[in-house]
């Protein structure tokens, strides 16, 4: 058991100068195909970054960096981009990919901007956190909604 802790924190260690911290019901291992799976509230955090799921996936490359986060079942993440930016989400799935910065959310998808008071609802959603390019689709049953707030022109300006 400690060694697949210890092999988890070595892996996490080559893929951020930031510390993860994980936690989990369960925690599967396999050093020669580059995964961990995390069963049973997982949650994962970096700084103020959150991911949360019923299952976790983390794939590694060759060199032990991080290639992709994959959630599975009441899945949620909490996000502070490099500006300040802070945005939640939700999903029965999604799949991060930390090098390109995409966040594909499946399933019941939604996504928040709590300080600009905006929200995204889709069947999927995929969202660049770097070039801040959101793509959203539906279905037929639940077609795309977009909610925000904007400001009324006879607002004075302090």
């Amino acid at each position: 058991m400690t060694r697949i802790f210890s092999l988890l924190a070595i892996a996490f260690a080559f893929a951020s100068a930031d510390t993860i911290e994980a936690s989990a019901d369960r925690l599967f291992a396999d050093e020669n195909a580059g995964r961990t799976v995390l069963e049973g509230s997982v949650k994962i955090v970096k700084g103020k970054d959150i991911l949360r799921g019923d299952r976790v996936t983390i794939s590694f490359t060759k060199e032990r960096e991080i290639s992709r986060f994959e959630s599975k079942g009441a899945s949620s993440f909490s996000v502070t981009a490099n500006d300040g930016a802070e945005y939640k989400g939700e999903a029965d799935e999604i799949v991060y990919l930390p090098a390109e910065g995409v966040y594909t959310l499946k399933g019941n998808a939604r996504v928040e901007d709590p300080i600009n008071k905006r929200k995204i609802i889709g069947e999927q959603i995929t969202f660049n956190e770097i070039t801040r390019i959101a793509r959203v689709s539906g279905k037929e049953s639940a077609p795309v909604r977009m909610i925000f707030e904007i400001k009324d022109r006879n607002e004075t300006k302090p």
